[in-house]
């Protein structure tokens, strides 16, 4: 990855006793003292390799770049970057002039933001039971996976045989978790 910020914040919740929100008894006791944790992740994508075009695993070469793939290109899951770029050389002999990866033609980065509440409870001087409820990637955003480059036999690339297209995502969806813990 070229760039990623990943940020993290803790916060006491102002709901308890003597705090903002001044609760006693039971709906302390429920509804007090919790902590709001958050991890924010954001990054940019992986540069995509380049198509090679052969039909023997140890003749592939790199095919030839006519124009730059990212510009026109939608960034939809059918089509990432545009196809018509590339080109199989003249010669099978001559490598192409595509480079092996393609730094301005990267998958899509990462966005994510895991939260979590959790309280502790003081059973005495040396026990805590502690209750997590956690939620990993809380916006629901997939991020898709690389797109999909084959290798070239024919002589030409496109949204025919997927060229471009991305075909699965690379995080999991929304997903919650509940714990408790008991320390002695």
């Amino acid at each position: 990855m070229k760039y990623q910020f990943t940020w993290q914040a803790s916060y006491d919740l102002p709901v308890g006793k003597n705090r903002a929100v001044n609760l006693n008894g039971i709906s302390n006791a429920i509804l007090g003292d919790w902590t709001a944790d958050g991890i924010f992740y954001l990054s940019s994508g992986v540069p995509i390799a380049s198509p090679y075009v052969g039909s023997n695993q140890y003749l592939y070469q790199r095919a030839d770049m006519t124009c730059d793939p990212s510009k026109g290109a939608p960034h939809t899951a059918t089509q990432w970057f545009t196809g018509d770029c590339f080109a199989v050389p003249a010669s099978p002999y001559v490598p192409g002039n595509a480079p092996a990866l393609l730094d301005h033609v990267r998958t899509m980065g990462a966005n994510n933001l895991d939260l979590t509440l959790s309280k502790n409870v003081k059973l005495g001087e040396t026990r805590n039971l502690r209750f997590d409820i956690s939620s990993y990637n809380v916006a629901n955003r997939p991020q898709f996976s690389s797109p999909n480059v084959p290798t070239n036999s024919s002589g030409g690339w496109g949204l025919s045989n997927g060229f471009g297209a991305i075909s699965a995502t690379s995080n999991s969806p929304r997903q919650f978790q509940f714990g408790a813990r008991f320390t002695f």
